[in-house]
């Protein structure tokens, strides 16, 4: 906590959910109060004026020479629940994207890329960013200038002003650009969705000495699935649209159409038109196959990485995209994992 760690109240157990969702990271931590460690002092969860409390929880196997701690969680406690009769407090705490969360976005931008409007967003709340929206010529890299800005709060009025947080204009644009955004520790990442052939993709083995799982197959998003994505510009009065079916672009909509998913866009160049099609499509198409699975807990399991399933008689076989992921601790369970996973192998994803 801070940087230093308080023997008077020991870790009880712990979940920390984690996802590559539009969310933040959020671990609920109990811990036990050791009244004759604490003594008369005032206990550290008791702070005589508000300030941020730095949480970091981390772990390492017992038994093992040389074992270094390794980091589950890194962010700020949002809420102290003390039991003094039971001798024990609750934490809730939230990763440092929440900051995000806390900033009403008010100011106007004119003539920035969104790189740049994403680096003043995490800068103003006083983290460092870690932006590379770049890859392969998709990501948007033209300015996002007035009239951007105009249609879409426009738009948002009619979404309950979306853009009322940094957290939801942050999103909007990684989104758009194909990228993930999250926190590593005070560190605000936004970089191009991981695929797995990417030279830096991480990708685990599941243990056989899995707990339970379950597979679901959306029958409906196998095959026939197009996106319709038109953008316009009405200062110049004209339009422009794609229709992407995974494989092919066209301008008119393919005949032997099954199921059409339709989004707009406004004041786009064609090159954006298509990496926005292309995005939309790999996360509609994600949904063909979905896991969860429960295994014994391994530290360093994340989302963004992949999980390689061994079964070659079904379908499910191969690496999965990890997209959450809930780790759980305690003394009844012991350390556990419950695990959703995604086929992202179309597309950006």
């Amino acid at each position: 906590m801070n940087g230093t760690v308080f023997p008077e109240t020991p870790v009880t157990c712990f979940r920390i959910e984690a996802s590559r969702f539009e969310r933040c990271d959020a671990a609920e931590i109990h811990l036990a109060v050791d009244r004759n460690i604490l003594g008369d002092k005032r206990p550290w969860f008791d702070p005589e004026q508000d300030v941020r409390l730095d949480i970091q929880l981390q772990m390492r196997q017992q038994g093992v020479d040389n074992q270094a701690w390794q980091k589950l969680f890194h962010g700020v406690v949002g809420h102290v629940v003390w039991h003094p009769d039971e001798a024990s407090v609750v934490l809730e705490c939230r990763d440092y994207l929440s900051f995000l969360l806390d900033l009403r976005v008010q100011q106007s931008w004119l003539n920035q890329t969104p790189e740049e409007i994403l680096k003043s967003l995490i800068e103003a709340v006083g983290l460092t960013p870690d932006i590379a929206f770049a890859r392969d010529g998709d990501a948007q890299s033209g300015m996002t200038g007035q009239f951007w800005q105009i249609e879409h709060k426009r738009l948002a009025a009619f979404a309950q002003h979306r853009f009322q947080t940094a957290f939801d204009l942050g999103f909007f644009l990684a989104r758009e650009a194909g990228c993930d955004l999250y926190a590593s520790g005070k560190r605000i990442v936004c970089r191009p969705v991981i695929r797995k052939n990417d030279e830096n993709t991480v990708i685990h083995e599941a243990d056989e000495n899995f707990i339970t799982r379950i597979f679901r197959r959306n029958l409906a998003a196998t095959e026939n699935i197009v996106v319709h994505v038109a953008s316009w510009d009405s200062r110049q009065r004209s339009r422009s649209e794609i229709f992407y079916d995974g494989a092919d672009f066209s301008s008119t909509a393919p005949s032997d159409t099954g199921t059409i998913h339709s989004f707009r866009v406004p004041g786009r160049r064609m090159d954006d038109i298509k990496a926005v099609a292309r995005g939309k499509y790999a996360r509609i198409a994600a949904h063909r196959l979905d896991v969860s699975m429960t295994m014994p807990g391994r530290v360093g399991i994340q989302p963004r990485q992949f999980l390689r399933l061994r079964d070659e008689r079904h379908s499910w076989s191969g690496a999965l995209s990890i997209d959450a992921v809930i780790s759980s601790c305690s003394v009844e369970a012991g350390f556990l994992q419950d695990f959703v996973l995604r086929d992202r192998s179309l597309g950006l994803e």
